[in-house]
């Protein structure tokens, strides 16, 4: 699969997690409303003044929620992320788009071969400094880099 369109499925991803904070279905009903409305949708732009096209990969999607589901079920995710946090703003406060993120990462994690998780990350990173600012994107680094560095997943 071609980097841009594992990019674009990630940022699927995340919107998918984020507007699934927001709805009363399953996470497999989520999805595919979510594939159903998204995948094609052409959007315009304001600042170019042209619309494009909203596009991922079906199957790497359907794997990178599978995965979440699975992931959300078998962890209690703010006992995850709480001990990693070292300021006082816990988990359960976060801004949604930023709880988005890292569970996008913290579960495609989990099915990431070893050699590919420094790239899995900076595609993460570069996606999020589309949606948050610097200083939470710092945050989301560090709160993933120890993550990594915990589970000794590197």
């Amino acid at each position: 699969m071609k980097n841009h369109i594992k990019t674009d499925t990630r940022l699927a991803f995340i919107q998918f997690i984020f507007s699934s904070f927001f709805s009363d279905l399953s996470i497999e009903e989520n999805s595919n409303d979510f594939e159903k409305y998204f995948n094609k949708l052409s959007v315009s732009s304001i600042e170019h003044k042209e619309e494009s096209l909203i596009s991922f990969n079906k199957p790497y999607f359907n794997k990178l929620v599978l995965n979440y589901d699975r992931f959300i079920k078998n962890n209690i995710v703010e006992d995850i992320v709480n001990p990693l946090i070292s300021f006082d703003r816990k988990f359960e406060s976060w801004d949604q788009i930023n709880k988005s993120i890292i569970l996008s990462i913290f579960s495609e994690l989990e099915i990431t071969k070893k050699e590919k998780i420094k790239i899995l990350l900076n595609d993460y990173l570069n996606i999020s400094k589309l949606l948050i600012p610097k200083k939470e994107l710092g945050m989301i680094n560090a709160i993933a880099d120890k993550y990594i560095n915990e589970k000794k997943i590197i």
